[in-house]
């Protein structure tokens, strides 16, 4: 029989000589919930943005990838008023930048460095060709807990975003959400380009 506790416990110990200490680890699941909460509720929110009715129907969100989604999130629309469109364009660009370091997480490469575990998403190692360009994704923390309250605003900017769609009156929710939104961006932007913000004399 497995002893699947007594498993698990050594590669979370190998983790941790690596690293990824307990608290960095309950801060990447964290982000993982909070993140999947996002895109969840933005696949609604399209919906409700459009004007879909996916009731017994294939949605048109069941053919596109996220980040089609991310880009209609930001589109203008005569539904809104011009400060509520502004706090739905930046949060747009927020979940670009978000989602690249996100990804890199899930699908990268961990790098070993000493005290700051740093994943590697396409790498061009040995000359390889790709598609993609290649970014990084550094985790501690603080920078994982930068990541989930990023996550987290997203996820009310959605909720707000739907909301609104059913009642254009509660779009002062969206509103309010301005600075908190623009904070995001700031945070999100470190996060996506916190290799060449390191590189820079100002950082």
């Amino acid at each position: 029989m497995i002893k699947t506790p007594a498993l698990s416990a050594r590669v979370l110990t190998q983790l941790d000589g690596w690293g990824l200490t307990p608290p960095v680890l309950q801060r990447l699941g964290a982000f993982a919930v909070v993140w999947g909460l996002f895109e969840t509720n933005l696949e609604r929110t399209v919906w409700a943005l459009t004007g879909e009715n996916v009731h017994g129907e294939r949605p048109s969100t069941d053919r596109t990838p996220l980040p089609e989604w991310i880009e209609e999130l930001g589109k203008p629309r005569p539904l809104f008023a011009t400060e509520a469109l502004a706090v739905l364009a930046e949060a747009s660009h927020v979940a670009k930048d978000l989602m690249e370091y996100r990804h890199a997480i899930a699908h990268g490469t961990l790098l070993l460095i000493p005290g700051a575990p740093t994943f590697l998403r396409n790498p061009r190692w040995n000359r390889v060709q790709r598609a993609r360009p290649s970014h990084s994704a550094h985790v501690d923390e603080n920078l994982l807990d930068m990541a989930i309250v990023i996550s987290w605003t997203l996820v009310r900017v959605v909720g707000a975003a739907q909301t609104a769609c059913n009642n254009p009156a509660e779009a002062s929710a969206l509103i309010e959400m301005k600075s908190e939104v623009r904070e995001a961006r700031s945070m999100a932007n470190e996060l996506r380009h916190l290799d060449e913000l390191m590189n820079s004399e100002k950082y």
